[in-house]
């Protein structure tokens, strides 16, 4: 500051007229130096684990979709891995995002009695697939020390089994009918509450203890809501008890004719118009996902059958007055289901489900 001896440097008496700032410029320096490059680093860290998380969650969503896919074509092992690299492929067109390698060596099939990494044995009747995949990162930042790129790589593994349970259909199917795929069936309503010595081959069952929806809606297999379906899920081995009546009239309105609503008129219509019992879309109202049964014992309403298995039937004739319906018995597939591993016996329907 000026005073009238002339200038003065106000905080400092030393001699040499130079600040204390001054004097430590150069240890400063170095150490701005050092901390911008470790913040670059950290910032090039962050973005290259970033892409590197990115792929990996890409390497499992395509894993996994195509396991699901190609699971669908089991036991047909050739079919499963075809399905599965087609999978691949369709998510590598133009614009979905990073693209997914998976060659033959990534699609490893498992058959019944086999052990399934992370599983264990596939019982009877059991398939599975593993689907790996890889995504190729190229680093952006990491290239300074030398890195420049990492391969992200996932893998999926579907079992498709029997079914171990379903939303019941409340018809009952006796568990010996053959199941003969692709073969038109007579089925004969039985005239009591049991098959046991008399003609028949099918019947109604009530819904189980606690299911939310009615036997009719059951039946006609539409307008359930979430809480029907899981409240009316059954399994191989369980206990269920007739319906008693013939239910005629009731059956005949759920299968046939009930202004447009009926089984075979909502399936044969609209966008199920061209399905056939080869070629159909899987939620087709005339496949009818019934429980196949032995008789335990009793009469009417105490009458008893245990579930051994389950059927899916394509539905392709209803006769009221002699109390027969016609179709074939399909190979379904239950898309996150509930598959039976151990199950000794085919079922027709089969349960889908990543295990690993």
């Amino acid at each position: 500051m000026w005073t009238t001896g002339g200038w003065r440097n106000q905080g400092y008496t030393g001699g040499s007229g130079v600040s204390p700032l001054q004097g430590h410029r150069g240890v400063i320096g170095p150490w701005v130096v050092v901390a911008l490059v470790v913040l670059l680093g950290v910032a090039a860290l962050v973005v290259d684990v970033g892409r590197l998380t990115v792929a990996a969650q890409r390497a499992q969503d395509v894993a996994d979709s195509a396991a699901l896919a190609g699971a669908c074509k089991l036991p047909y092992f050739q079919e499963a891995r075809d399905t599965a690299a087609l999978t691949v492929a369709a998510n590598n067109s133009e614009g979905a995002g990073l693209q997914v390698q998976c060659d033959d060596s990534d699609l490893v099939c498992y058959d019944s009695s086999e052990a399934l990494p992370g599983y264990g044995t596939l019982g009877p009747w059991a398939q599975a697939l593993r689907v790996s995949t890889h995504v190729q990162v190229q680093y952006s930042f990491a290239r300074i020390v030398g890195v420049e790129s990492s391969t992200a790589t996932r893998s999926a593994t579907v079992i498709r089994a029997p079914a171990a349970g379903l939303p019941i259909c409340t018809m009952w199917i006796a568990h010996d009918t053959p199941l003969a795929y692709g073969q038109q069936q007579q089925l004969l309503m039985a005239d009591g509450p049991h098959y046991a010595g008399i003609p028949g081959s099918f019947g109604f069952v009530q819904p189980p203890t606690g299911c939310t929806a009615s036997f009719f809606d059951l039946l006609q297999g539409y307008n359930l809501t979430r809480q029907d379906i899981e409240s009316s899920f059954v399994g191989v081995g369980d206990t269920l008890y007739a319906e008693t009546g013939l239910m005629v009239g009731q059956w005949m309105k759920a299968l046939k004719q009930d202004q447009g609503k009926a089984r075979l008129e909502q399936g044969t219509s609209g966008e199920w118009a061209s399905d056939t019992f080869t070629d159909y879309h899987a939620d087709n109202p005339r496949i009818m996902l019934v429980p196949m049964v032995s008789y335990l014992g009793g009469t009417g309403s105490n009458a008893a059958f245990r579930i051994d298995k389950f059927g899916a039937f394509w539905l392709e004739s209803v006769n009221q007055g002699q109390k027969k319906i016609w179709g074939r018995f399909i190979q379904y597939d239950f898309p996150g289901g509930d598959p039976d591993g151990t199950a000794i016996n085919e079922s027709g329907v089969f349960a889908t489900a990543l295990v690993n």
